[in-house]
C-alpha cells in the first residue's frame, strides 16, 4: 500500500530528478516509510525522542502520500481544464508535484497542530420522562484516547486536567483507551483514573483494548474506575433515578445489550456503547441516550467539509455529532486521540459535554429539533503544549 501512495511524489520529483533518480527515491522511501510504518503497528514502548524525531515526521511523509492521491486527481482534473481552455499545455509531472506538496503541507499541519486542537463541544438533549432531579444533569464524553507513543501520558493528563475542569455530574468513557499492545495498559489507567466527578467515572471498551485486557480493566478498577461490561449501575438523586449501561466490545462477540440491560428499573437509561452501530437495537429496547465513539469523526475530513466528506463516510460510518431513531438519541464523539497515521484534518479531537434537559409538561409530544438537542461547540483554546508535557493532572 505504500509503494502505492508514494508513486505521486515521485512521478512530482521525476521533472527534477529523470525517471532513475525518482525510481530511486520511491524505492529507499517504501523501505524506510513503508518499514517503519509496518513496525508501528504493534505499539511498543520507545524513547520520546525518537517518536518526536524520526517516527512523526516519517507520519508525515505517509500522511503526505496517503493525502497526495485525492489532490492529484484534482489537479489532474484542473490541469485538463487549463489545457482546453487553452492557458497551459496539460503537465502531468506538474500536477504529480503539485498535489505532493499540498499533500505534505497539509500532513504536517493535521499532525503538528490539528491533531492537539482538543475543542470542548456542549449538547443539551431533551429527554422525556427525565426526572426533574436530573434537570441540567452534566455528562461529560470522553472517547478514544488511544494512549500510546503518540498520545502518551503527560498529553492524555492534560485532556483530563480539561475534562474535570467542566464541571461534570458523571464521567463516561467509551473505549478505545489503548492503541495496540499492551505497554500502555497502566499509562491509560492513570489516565482515565485521573478523570473525577460526584457520581464517578463509568467507561465501556473498545475494539482496541482487547490487546490490554483483563490486565485493563483490572488496573481500570484499582483507581475506581467502573468498566460496564454488559452490565448497568443506577445513579440516584433523592427518589428519583437515571440508569447508566455499558455494552461490552462487539468485534469479538462480547457485546451483550441485553444482558447490559436485564434487570433494570423503569427509568431514564443512558447506554455507553463504543460502536455507534447499537442506535437501532437500543431504540428497539428503550434506551434514552447512546454515548458512542469508534470513527473518530472520520478523523481525516475535507476542510469545512468534514462533517459530510471524511474517511469514515466511505464505509457509511456515523459522523460526529447527535443522530436520532424513534426517540433514543445517539452522541457520536470524534474523540482524542488517532489510530493509523497520528493526524487529523478538519476533525478537531473533543471532549463532550451532555447536559440532560427534561421536556416540558405541557409539550404533547417531542418536536424533531428539541429531539436532536441542541449542539454548543464552546470556544476553547488549544492545549498549551507545555501543560501536555509535564504530566500534570487533576487528581
Amino acid at each position: 500500500m505504500t509503494g502505492a501512495l508514494l508513486l505521486v511524489p515521485a512521478l512530482g520529483s521525476r521533472a527534477w530528478l529523470g525517471w532513475t533518480g525518482a525510481a530511486f527515491v520511491w524505492l529507499v522511501a517504501v523501505l524506510v516509510i513503508g518499514g517503519r510504518v509496518s513496525w508501528l503497528v504493534t505499539d511498543r514502548k520507545r524513547p520520546p525522542w525518537l517518536t518526536r524525531l524520526i517516527d512523526e515526521p516519517l507520519f508525515v511523509l505517509w500522511g503526505a502520500a496517503l493525502l497526495s492521491v485525492p489532490l492529484f486527481v484534482g489537479s489532474c482534473e484542473l490541469s485538463l481544464l487549463g489545457s482546453v481552455a487553452g492557458w497551459a499545455p496539460f503537465d502531468l509531472n506538474l500536477a504529480a508535484g503539485v498535489a505532493s506538496a499540498a499533500g505534505l503541507a497539509l500532513s504536517a499541519w493535521g499532525t503538528w497542530v490539528e491533531r492537539h486542537r482538543v475543542r470542548v463541544v456542549e449538547r443539551e438533549l431533551v429527554v422525556p420522562g427525565l426526572p426533574a432531579a436530573f434537570d441540567g444533569y452534566r455528562i461529560v464524553h470522553v472517547s478514544d484516547l488511544h494512549i500510546g507513543s503518540f498520545h502518551g501520558l503527560a498529553r492524555g493528563l492534560g485532556w483530563i486536567e480539561r475534562a474535570n475542569s467542566l464541571r461534570p455530574d458523571l464521567v463516561a468513557v467509551t473505549g478505545d483507551l489503548l492503541t495496540t499492545g499492551d505497554d500502555f495498559v497502566e499509562d491509560a489507567a492513570e489516565v482515565v483514573g485521573a478523570l473525577r466527578a460526584p457520581d464517578g467515572v463509568v467507561a465501556c471498551l473498545g475494539n482496541h483494548d482487547v490487546h490490554g485486557e483483563p490486565e485493563l480493566t483490572r488496573a481500570l478498577e484499582r483507581r475506581g474506575v467502573r468498566v460496564l461490561r454488559n452490565a448497568h449501575e443506577v445513579v440516584r438523586r433523592g427518589d428519583a433515578s437515571v440508569v447508566v449501561a455499558g455494552v461490552d466490545e462487539l468485534y469479538g462477540g462480547k457485546a451483550d445489550l441485553d444482558g447490559a440491560l436485564a434487570g433494570r428499573p423503569e427509568a431514564t437509561c443512558v447506554l455507553l456503547a463504543h460502536f455507534p452501530d447499537f442506535l437501532e437495537p437500543a431504540a428497539l429496547r428503550g434506551v434514552d441516550i447512546v454515548l458512542s465513539g469508534h470513527t473518530h469523526g472520520g478523523q481525516i475530513g475535507v476542510p469545512f467539509l468534514a462533517d459530510r466528506a471524511h474517511v469514515g463516510s466511505l464505509t457509511r460510518q456515523r459522523s460526529r455529532g447527535v443522530h436520532r431513531r424513534d426517540r433514543t438519541q445517539l452522541v457520536v464523539s470524534a474523540g482524542l486521540g488517532t489510530t493509523g497515521p497520528p493526524l487529523r484534518l478538519g476533525i478537531r479531537p473533543e471532549i463532550g459535554v451532555v447536559v440532560l434537559r427534561s421536556a416540558p409538561a405541557q409539550a404533547p409530544a417531542l418536536d424533531t429539533r428539541a429531539a436532536l438537542g441542541h449542539d454548543r461547540r464552546v470556544s476553547a483554546p488549544p492545549l498549551d503544549p507545555r501543560a501536555a508535557t509535564t504530566g500534570s493532572g487533576a487528581r
